[in-house]
């Protein structure tokens, strides 16, 4: 066989199979589970790139939504084709919000009533947020109580004229006055053979309601392929943002520290793939920030830093450290492990000193799950407090018990990470898986 006639044979397979290849997996990353975090509306910021950043209503999106049926059973509701928050969202800001008014609530016990009424509906923030980003996140334009903290919202099937927006903070509720108001079009996302119902109870004692999963929890582990983003770059941007700045880099200590005159810095650890910055061009001014100002500005920044930002959803606020903190979520769940704190921190002082915190790794796209099962059946949380409490921990230090994902490196390669679900406690303030703690390791 002639060279000319082996070329008119084998490139036309080796076309066919590379096709067939790319079709396979681009049907296979379609259909992952996971892919639904990924989805969003796309804005560009630009500096000496152009970056793709999520919008600022898609950062401040709630992360769960929960069914209180009419027998007063509460579920977690999961579709894995598609973000019911999300479609909630949509709804939301098809709804026209007329007003907003603070409701009298005398007690405790019916604050509770209102966050667990039968026939509702409840998306939970992972923090507090003001009336001024509900606004922003809904396309609303409420005049009243924006600087209003809150960190729920009640949405009653029965009710055509309101939405409740709860505070655990003392117990407080805002009642809005709707128009336009209807869940005809979330019937079909929300139909019992397309959603996983997890179960749940929320409590309310001492100012915090509490999620727990009463019964087993079955969850997916996924993996995925790692990026990374050049270290150069961000400094680039950071610190010569105008392009007319002399960046320099050292070694130190074995961490790579870039410097640009004596107000800002940029340490990045190798080691572990995070970076620190620091910017003391306004340190000294006093300045005044609201929560609501907080907020925004931290996404501002969040979206210069040039990492992807598919996964991040605001996870809550520091006032102790006047930090907005920021995680990586899939399937509504948090990602831990991520950075020595799992998460992006974005400091604004009032004495005019900006800090940022994060990793240069991310997720890029799913890949077939190796070297663990697919699935794990996790215990309820009265279960991992019985535990936790059995092997001697103290009650009054074990805080929040969250269901999320631990980050951990692949053994088979260091592209990829593995993630799998697991119970967070928030133990005397640090984050511990709970099997870490009942080892003692």
């Amino acid at each position: 066989m002639t060279t000319h006639k082996f070329r008119r044979l084998i490139l036309p397979t080796i076309l066919t199979l590379l096709i067939a290849l790319s079709v396979v997996l681009s049907v296979y990353i379609w259909m992952n589970p996971s892919r639904y975090e990924r989805e969003s509306k796309v804005s560009t910021t630009s500096s000496n790139s152009t970056l793709a950043t999520r919008t600022v209503d898609d950062i401040y999106l709630p992360t769960q939504l929960i069914y209180t049926d009419s027998n007063k059973k509460q579920s977690l509701l999961i579709n894995r084709n598609v973000s019911l928050v999300a479609q909630f969202k949509e709804q939301i800001s098809k709804w026209d919000a007329k007003s907003i008014s603070k409701v009298r609530t005398a007690s405790a016990e019916s604050y509770t009533a209102l966050l667990n009424g039968e026939d509702t509906y409840v998306l939970n923030f992972p923090d507090s947020v003001t009336v001024s980003m509900f606004n922003t996140t809904f396309k609303q334009n409420l005049r009243n109580f924006r600087s209003s903290q809150f960190s729920r919202i009640v949405i009653p099937i029965h009710d055509q004229d309101h939405l409740y927006l709860l505070n655990d903070n003392h117990h407080a509720v805002y009642s809005v006055r709707l128009e336009k108001k209807s869940l005809s079009a979330l019937k079909k996302v929300l139909a019992k053979d397309q959603v996983t119902q997890i179960a749940v109870r929320m409590t309310y004692a001492n100012n915090v309601t509490r999620l727990d999963y009463t019964k087993d929890v079955k969850m997916q582990s996924y993996s995925y392929l790692r990026s990374q983003s050049a270290a150069s770059e961000i400094a680039n941007r950071l610190l010569d943002a105008d392009g007319n700045s002399t960046v320099s880099v050292h070694n130190r200590s074995g961490k790579q520290e870039y410097t640009t005159g004596s107000f800002k810095r940029m340490t990045v650890n190798p080691k572990l793939g995070t970076v620190y910055f620091e910017d003391y061009s306004d340190s000294g001014e006093s300045r005044q920030l609201s929560l609501t100002t907080q907020l925004q500005r931290s996404y501002k920044y969040l979206s210069t830093l040039g990492v992807p930002m598919d996964n991040i959803r605001y996870y809550g606020f520091d006032s102790t450290s006047s930090s907005v903190i920021y995680r990586s979520y899939v399937e509504g769940f948090p990602i831990f492990n991520q950075t020595e704190n799992g998460d992006v921190r974005i400091q604004l002082t009032a004495n005019g000193l900006d800090r940022y915190y994060f990793s240069l790794y991310s997720l890029q796209v799913p890949v077939p799950t190796t070297g663990k099962k697919q699935s794990v059946t996790l215990p309820s949380s009265a279960t991992v407090r019985k535990k936790l409490l059995a092997a001697g921990y103290k009650d009054n230090k074990i805080g929040t018990v969250e269901l999320g994902y631990q980050w951990s490196q692949n053994k088979s390669s260091k592209l990829v990470i593995d993630l799998t679900p697991t119970y967070y406690v928030n133990y005397d303030g640090s984050w511990k898986t709970y099997t870490s703690m009942l080892s003692g390791s």
